[in-house]
């Protein structure tokens, strides 16, 4: 690395994490036109280090001096302070913060009189002229090299409201790569991708690494996603550094359990606290009466428009209960329009044939009737949270099935609660806020809140995200578990065949709105 200029120094740093300090004394440095990846397992300090090196966190020793003024000659001077734009962040925080101003409750998309004012795409992203909207320092000429480069041309004339959860985020990524950051963080920016998204996005990396400008840093638990482009790796353990260099030596000390092959063994049972939980959830739902009804979900010639666009198109699904079901298909495909009508949040569900636990769609029942036997975990919950929540009242909320904590839970529902925060070994985070905590814990908590009011259907939308490979398969086993020892109905959702947990036993796939498969496994 002889000759080359740093862009970030990072000196013996010791980050002030509320009464702890982490990644004490740690010293690397950045240089110019040189791409990193932050590499680690769930809840490893990750963020904390990301939040540490935008300014976001305080630093109880040491310095981060950036040398980001081009026009100062060389050797440059560095400065302790960053200016706006200068580092931008690719994070399940900022898609919540950009698609927040567009929605202000989660049901909001399906809302036919919502997003009449939101944004198209093309608006967003610069191509209709000067906008308050527009990302700024970049020509037309690479913007349309961005679109094209993450096949965004079918969605340029889309409201950014009606998007699907990937399909948004492939537009934040364009947004902030047009806004030209002297560094680009990117934490976890597969999430919520297809598999041909992935691929389409990992050669626009390899496009920008090359261009060398900006520079990226990548932040993920899947070693398997770092681009070939990325050459240098941090590896954090245990809010820790444990290695930095070039890529080839540092990932050979890279050893997570799923590389391990797989006859390793998988911790299913992380505690007491899931037994006993697992035991009163398989009693609750042998006494609750809505298995009295054989039939979980019917649909018949379902279609769902907006704005000309056929979202859903004559779709017919049953779903019986005790089946365990992965749903699969590209972005944009249906998914989560489909998920909706299930779950009573989609108006539209009333001009079509739907059947819910035996009972017609607009015969009566309120959505929280519906509301009240379905677990629910979705990326969208990340964004809607306030951000005073605390993880035990993420939870707790579930009881309520509202997206924020507005009702007093009693003390038997807070037990319950923190006992499935127990579960999952949590229970040290439970007065924690649920947006310091890592993104793969968040997710843990979300699970929580899904099983907090022991429901006898479960809906996962991408589940996994953010999970490392250890607590992917930890997590599917649970699910197995669960699955095993309680007549539960399951909807699973994953871009990662490898995700899709073993009890499951039927599959539909979704492709354009239509049904391009139904089956047994």
């Amino acid at each position: 690395m002889l000759g080359l200029m740093p862009l970030i120094a990072i000196d013996d740093i010791t980050i002030q994490a509320g009464e702890q300090r982490w990644f004490e004394h740690t010293t690397w440095q950045i240089e110019e036109n040189q791409s990193w990846a932050i590499l680690g397992p769930t809840g490893s300090g990750k963020t904390t280090l990301v939040k540490a090196l935008c300014r976001r966190l305080p630093l109880a020793g040491g310095r981060i001096t950036y040398y980001f003024d081009e026009s100062q000659p060389s050797p440059k001077v560095g400065r302790s302070d960053l200016k706006p734009g200068e580092i931008l962040v690719l994070s399940g925080e900022s898609h919540s913060d950009f698609l927040r101003p567009f929605a202000s409750y989660h049901q909001a998309r399906w809302q036919s009189f919502e997003g009449e004012d939101a944004p198209t795409v093309s608006s967003l992203l610069g191509l209709d002229g000067p906008a308050p909207t527009q990302p700024a320092g970049i020509g037309i000429q690479k913007r349309n090299e961005i679109i094209r480069l993450l096949k965004l041309e079918p969605l340029l004339q889309r409201k950014i409201l009606h998007l699907s959860h990937g399909e948004s985020r492939k537009v934040l990524i364009a947004r902030l790569w047009m806004s030209q950051p002297r560094l680009l963080i990117l934490d976890d920016p597969y999430t919520g991708l297809d598999a041909e998204t992935r691929a389409a996005f990992s050669q626009a990396i390899e496009a920008l690494i090359a261009a060398g400008s900006p520079p990226v840093l990548m932040v993920t638990p899947r070693a398997e996603e770092i681009p070939a482009g990325i050459r240098h790796v941090v590896l954090v353990e245990g809010q820790r550094v444990t290695a930095l260099g070039e890529r080839q030596s540092v990932l050979a000390a890279w050893k997570p359990l799923a590389s391990k092959g797989p006859g390793a063994k998988v911790e299913t049972a992380p505690n007491e606290s899931f037994e006993r939980m697992l035991a009163q959830y398989a009693r609750a739902l042998s006494d609750n009466p809505v298995l009295g009804s054989p039939e979980v979900i019917r649909m018949e010639d379902v279609s769902v428009h907006y704005g000309g666009v056929d979202v859903l198109k004559n779709l017919s699904w049953r779903v019986m209960r005790g089946e365990r079901w992965a749903l699969v298909g590209h972005n944009g495909a249906g998914k989560t329009t489909l998920l909706s009508l299930v779950m009573g949040d989609n108006p539209q569900s009333y001009a079509n044939a739907i059947t819910l636990f035996g009972r017609r769609r607009g015969s009566g029942e309120s959505i929280w009737e519906i509301k009240q036997n379905i677990g629910w975990v979705s990326p969208e919950l990340h964004i809607y949270y306030p951000h005073t929540a605390t993880c035990l009242d993420v939870v707790s909320s579930g009881f309520f099935d509202s997206v924020g904590l507005y009702r007093r839970p009693s003390a038997e529902q807070t037990q319950q609660a923190a006992g499935w925060l127990g579960a999952f070994g949590l229970q040290g985070q439970a007065q924690a806020l649920f947006r310091s905590v890592s993104t793969g814990q968040q997710r843990l908590v979300l699970l929580a809140r899904a099983l907090v009011k022991n429901p006898p259907v479960l809906i996962l939308d991408e589940p996994c995200q953010g999970l490392d490979a250890d607590r992917r398969r930890q997590f599917t086993a649970l699910l197995d578990r669960l699955c095993a020892h309680a007549p539960l109905t399951l909807v699973y959702v994953s871009h990662y065949a490898g995700e899709i947990p073993t009890c499951v036993t039927h599959r539909l796939v979704l492709e354009n709105g239509g049904l391009a498969s139904s089956e047994i496994l």
